[in-house]
């Protein structure tokens, strides 16, 4: 096998299916990158077992052959040099590879007899949707963060996808706190519920262009993203999904409405006090106003701010983990948003104040103030 590619491109693919590589397996196969050529196109595919990478890119042929490379070695001299071009010829006979550019010759060793396991060649979808990536991403972007890293809740541990006549819905939970997104324009003639595994969604996230219309295919088993020469094939999480409608309060009657900017960061302020531990941050709701506290008693530190919002209800002392409230913020795009609180023991819903195509809810428990 021998071909001349440009080194930039080279750098930008093998990015794209290096990150499905792990670091460390008792699979020696799996810490190497499937290299096939086939006149001008050189293919890449990497796997997890769960999950299967493969794209390609244009270069310039001289003979066709495969080869399985050593992944990361590979990547990180192709990253470390600088722009112009890589002539890669392997040796069949010395089981070497090597790699000449302008400031030098690089030789890899190759194990031909680490074959990879050909998923895709046992994938039969069943059904299929096309979605514009910026649409796909944004479903992921806005639910990821709420992904369970628990192992011994693996239905959390990715985001469920509903696909339905009258839209699409993203779910991601924790067991803290619950994120509800629907985008009601990308629709399907069939109801399919799938839970996705959080990695795969990151990479679907890093591999694709906003621009791209992605091919998202289904099988009982397995979900495939496809688009451009990019291909991601992930085992689905075979599990239940909670009924995450249940934990939803319904009658949360105590709303406020306040700046998201200016919340944001008070609370990214007030919780540099907070016990590193708790991360508890205490907000107590008054007449349009809301102040959020934080203590750290062991450290004698305290700070307490106020900010101007639209509250006429009752007044209310709750308390929640910081960063679960910074991260609902975070990923809000209005610049006003909705709280609707019930109790101190009973979740707060956190929404934008005006709504459009786009049905976002987010909610958040609150946690038991010391004191």
């Amino acid at each position: 096998m021998k071909f001349i590619a440009q080194i930039t491109p080279l750098q930008e693919t093998l990015a794209t299916v290096i990150a499905v590589i792990p670091s460390k397996s008792t699979l020696p196969q799996l810490e190497t990158l499937l290299v096939e050529l086939k006149g001008d196109s050189l293919t890449f595919t990497g796997t997890d077992l769960e999950i299967t990478v493969t794209t390609s890119l244009e270069v310039s042929g001289v003979s066709d052959g495969t080869a399985n490379i050593p992944a990361k070695l590979f990547y990180e001299i192709v990253r470390a040099l600088p722009e112009g071009e890589l002539t890669f010829t392997l040796d069949k006979t010395t089981r070497r590879a090597t790699m000449q550019t302008a400031q030098g010759n690089y030789q890899l060793a190759v194990d031909e007899t680490a074959q990879l396991p050909n998923a895709a060649a046992d994938f039969k979808p069943e059904g299929s949707i096309s979605v514009e990536a910026a649409t796909l991403k944004r479903l992921i972007s806005k639910t990821l963060f709420a992904v369970s890293t628990d192992d011994l809740r693996p239905s959390m541990m990715g985001v469920l996808f509903q696909f339905s006549p009258d839209g699409t819905r993203a779910v991601a939970t924790d067991g803290h706190r619950l994120v509800r997104f629907t985008n009601t324009t990308l629709k399907t003639e069939t109801e399919l519920d799938v839970i996705v595994p959080s990695k795969t969604l990151g990479l679907v996230q890093k591999s694709f262009e906003d621009s791209d219309q992605i091919a998202v295919s289904f099988s009982g088993t397995h979900v495939r993203f496809a688009a451009g020469p990019t291909t991601i094939l992930s085992r689905l999480i075979d599990e239940r999904y909670p009924n995450y409608e249940a934990v939803i309060p319904r009658e949360n009657d105590k709303q406020l409405l306040i700046s998201k900017d200016a919340m944001l960061r008070s609370v990214k302020r007030v919780s540099i006090f907070a016990n590193a531990n708790t991360k508890q941050l205490r907000f107590q709701l008054a007449k349009d106003k809301m102040s959020v506290l934080a203590e750290n008693f062991d450290a004698g530190n305290e700070a307490r701010e106020s900010i101007p919002c639209d509250y006429g209800n009752d007044e209310l002392t709750i308390g929640f983990n910081g960063r679960f409230i910074e991260d609902a913020l975070a990923h809000l795009d209005t610049e006003e948003i909705s709280i609707k609180f019930s109790t101190p023991t009973r979740a707060a819903i956190v929404e934008p104040a005006s709504t459009n195509e786009e049905d976002l809810l987010m909610l958040v428990m609150p946690v038991r103030l010391n004191g």
